[in-house]
């Protein structure tokens, strides 16, 4: 396993972790040692191996040092999991009462072989109440021959007691080039045949996890038959090949209905090309990053991320992947004017109908709808109140994109056939040219010519997305208040000692 082949036996190996392996470097330089220390993080960024090599360092037969020999009787003991001196528990499986009293009675006496007796507890925010009282005299005030090594991934479940009687390292995620750093290391060493793009895409499976990582490269070369390429990883890992993702992706930004791809990982790549110049990122995706803008990337970015968040409510994980991307098309300033180009190109149909039906017969009379088409009263522009101007917002068909724009707006005046509205600035992303264009169109289709004019500051009033908002609101609110005072749900609550999550509590309709 080259997760243990591979562990770093003294701090000069460490992969990352810089500002821990100072620290502790320093203080074994002065022989400056505190009695109790917690190693926090995620899992596998060091929390354990940091603890073992501080252990040799202060035990080493040549000599408390930051650079312990590695030679020595007591470091190879250590290195093999075999001194007596050096106390591992998994408190996971030592959480009750009587197990903590039991080490802790031991503690008492002087190490065996070795300058320190060492109690490394790994996730010991497993262990008990009564086991963190039991540990917390000891804790307070050690023998001197005593270190203890804590580590957990959830030091929010240890007591402020506990915390305060220890000197805490936060180890942080591994970065993408570490990792990928120490897979290049190993395969070199190992003598294998890889290619870098498979390696990085390893590296981002271990999302800051080194084991992870290694774990997965051991896997790798078991598929590759000792080798570990682009193509291994993708069947391996059910990856979408690259050209895939960067076809729908360009679907996406030119309006193709057409897409199947989970895009929330290449929006964000996008989004640093964006903003960054890295010579990492494929020229494929800073082309793509020139083709859209920042307000339409960070909407279907969160777009996706909602979707993703739906996708168990859908009737079928397809059809909840297909209405994100058409709710990304739908919202995309460009597809604003979509249907009205659709009705341009189909106009012309039923008039070629009606010239072959009255070829034999001319007649006035298609030219006398037209005149009646094109005398058709328009509404009288008479908007004079926030009110008025919502019932307008209402009744025209506006598309998806524009409806939302227009929610957050509030009428201003009416002057000389001159709509003035003013949008709530936070929302101004939503605000382009083209939806401003589309939105005067359909209002002039209703009230004869007009110019629209939209300005951007902050609400006087509530706009019609805030009364919306605020209508939910109270109606979520009064219906979480009817399903508590239930006396069916008061008495499961008693009966079972039952909990209400209150936001699962939603409205069942056509019951």
């Amino acid at each position: 396993m080259l997760a243990r082949k591979y562990r770093p036996h003294t701090f000069g190996e460490m992969v990352g972790q810089t500002h821990t392996v100072k620290t502790l470097i320093n203080a074994l330089d002065a022989n400056n040692l505190h009695h109790g220390f917690l190693f926090t993080g995620t899992r596998g960024v060091g929390k354990t191996t940091i603890a073992r090599i501080f252990a040799k360092s202060i035990n080493c037969e040549q000599g408390v040092s930051s650079t312990p020999c590695g030679q020595c009787a007591t470091c190879l003991e250590i290195d093999k999991g075999q001194s007596v001196d050096l106390i591992e528990l998994d408190a996971a499986s030592h959480t009750g009462v009587d197990n903590m009293r039991d080490i802790l009675e031991n503690a008492q006496y002087m190490p065996t072989k070795n300058r320190y007796k060492i109690y490394l507890i790994d996730e010991v925010h497993m262990l008990s109440k009564s086991s963190f009282n039991a540990l917390l005299k000891t804790l307070e005030e050690p023998p001197e021959h005593i270190k203890f090594l804590l580590a957990t991934t959830d030091p929010q479940k240890l007591p402020v007691t506990v915390l305060s009687r220890c000197l805490q390292f936060t180890l942080q995620k591994l970065t993408h080039e570490e990792i990928l750093g120490q897979l290049k290391f190993i395969m070199e060493a190992e003598g294998l045949e890889y290619e870098e793009l498979a390696l990085s895409q390893i590296a981002d499976f271990g999302n800051g996890s080194m084991r992870d990582a290694l774990s997965l490269l051991d896997q790798s070369i078991s598929y590759g038959n000792g080798t570990v390429m682009t193509k291994d990883i993708k069947a391996m890992l059910g990856l979408v090949h690259h050209d895939d993702i960067i076809a729908l992706a360009t679907h996406l930004f030119n309006q193709d209905a057409q897409a199947v791809i989970n895009l929330t990982s290449l929006f964000h790549q996008i989004s640093i090309a964006q903003i960054i110049d890295n010579t990492q990122i494929a020229d494929e995706i800073k082309a793509l990053a020139t083709q859209i803008s920042n307000q339409d990337l960070q909407l279907f970015y969160h777009m996706a991320i909602n979707g993703t968040k739906d996708m168990p409510l859908a009737p079928s994980e397809q059809i909840g992947f297909e209405m994100t991307l058409l709710r990304m098309l739908a919202f995309h300033s460009e597809t604003v004017n979509s249907a009205e180009k659709k009705t341009a190109k189909i106009a012309p149909k039923p008039k070629a109908k009606v010239t072959t039906e009255t070829k034999s017969k001319p007649t006035a009379k298609p030219k006398v709808a037209k005149e009646k088409a094109q005398d058709t009263p328009k509404a009288s522009l008479n908007i004079s109140s926030q009110q008025e101007w919502e019932g307008v917002t209402k009744s025209l068909k506006f598309n998806t994109a524009m409806r939302m724009l227009l929610k957050n707006t509030l009428f201003d005046s009416v002057s000389e056939r001159v709509l003035t509205l003013t949008l709530d600035e936070q929302f101004s992303n939503l605000l382009t040219e083209r939806i401003q264009l589309a939105i005067q169109t359909t209002l002039q289709a209703h009230f004869g010519e007009l110019t629209l004019k939209i300005n951007l500051d902050k609400p006087t009033t509530q706009t019609l997305a805030q009364k919306e908002t605020q209508a939910n609101n109270e109606k979520k609110a009064a219906m979480q208040k009817a399903f508590l005072n239930d006396e069916g749900v008061k008495k499961l609550q008693e009966t079972f000692n039952a909990k209400v999550d209150i936001n699962s509590i939603q409205e069942i309709e056509n019951v």
